[in-house]
């Protein structure tokens, strides 16, 4: 089996380090929703005739993330004041400029995720669930350096700045590197984590077999990384039912879940607590942040990340690349 590229760095992830880079998803900006929104990382640069400001919403975590020359899922939102700019089947232009020169210009669809709050022992249908809705924008940033993502909405021209990194310093696990043998936590044997779904009101199928076992099966993998009870975002819930939704019609690929936490059950799931500690498939990954699935072909090289949020649509079309 391959083994990840000795250039691949280890992360020395701290919690406190953790939480603070995700402060891009965190509390009051965890999520695009139709009754409010606020984004301490989002950059305007037009006010409207109305007074309002609207913004470009980063929706990818970009420390040393980002590979130049390699084609990046970059998702954002739009929104002004708190209010989704777009309707649900919206499409928008968006070029992608470096130093007044245009790199790349193409149309991104809305795309919608509902989500429904944990309620109780539960989570429970509400009446008006929280619509996450978002742009996953796909391109290639040729060179290291900044980026701005240029959307023109009605003549205002609202920008992003975007920073990609040399491939050789990208901490995240990414295509096309191979998928490393994880003795990931099973119900059989939580090695150390526990507990090792956070899925209420029960754990989510994708606990059974070790990443190692499924990578010698030969099989398709799905490694998705999230906590839904201490997520940093409001996404770690959606993605892991839309997985759950998408996985019997995609039974020749495997499918693993991991937590983020090691001892989220001792601190009693607090994650002010500074006891509180990674669980080792975070360094083994490379990963600072959460939720993020890697999609793994039957030669175990990882095929495309899905970081943040997708909906059912990208899921499943992203799964069927692999079958």
């Amino acid at each position: 089996m391959p083994t990840p590229p000795r250039s691949t760095p280890k992360l020395a992830l701290t919690r406190r380090s953790f939480l603070a880079g995700s402060a891009l998803f965190g509390a009051g900006a965890a999520y695009i929703s139709i009754r409010q929104l606020r984004h301490d990382h989002a950059s305007h640069v037009h006010q409207d005739e109305r007074g309002l400001e609207p913004r470009l919403v980063a929706l990818f975590y970009s420390d040393h993330v980002i590979a130049a020359g390699q084609l990046q899922r970059l998702p954002f939102g739009l929104v002004d004041q708190g209010q989704v700019l777009v309707g649900e089947s919206a499409d928008v232009g968006v070029e992608i400029v470096q130093n007044s020169k245009v790199i790349d210009s193409l149309t991104v669809p809305s795309r919608i995720v509902t989500h429904d709050h944990p309620d109780g022992d539960g989570l429970q249908p509400h009446e008006h669930a929280d619509i996450l809705r978002y742009f996953a924008l796909n391109t290639t940033l040729p060179n290291p350096g900044i980026y701005d993502l240029i959307v023109d909405i009605d003549g205002a021209k609202i920008k992003l700045p975007v920073q990609a990194f040399d491939p050789e310093t990208i901490w995240v696990l990414r295509p096309p590197q191979a998928m490393p043998a994880l003795q990931s936590p099973t119900v059989d044997d939580a090695r150390g984590v526990e507990p090792i779904c956070t899925r209420v009101p029960k754990m989510c199928p994708f606990h059974s077999e070790t990443v190692a076992d499924l990578l010698a099966q030969g099989r398709p993998l799905a490694v998705l990384v999230s906590t839904p009870a201490l997520c940093a975002s409001a996404y770690c819930g959606p993605v892991l039912e839309s997985l759950i939704l998408a996985a019997e019609r995609f039974d020749t690929i495997s499918m693993v879940h991991l937590e983020v936490y090691a001892n989220a059950q001792e601190v009693g799931f607090d994650l002010g607590d500074d006891r509180l500690r990674f669980a080792p498939a975070m360094s083994d990954l490379g990963l600072d942040f959460e939720p993020s699935l890697f999609l793994v072909g039957s030669d175990g090289i990882i095929r495309a990340r899905l970081d943040t949020i997708y909906d059912q649509d990208e899921l499943e079309t992203a799964l069927a690349s692999l079958s």
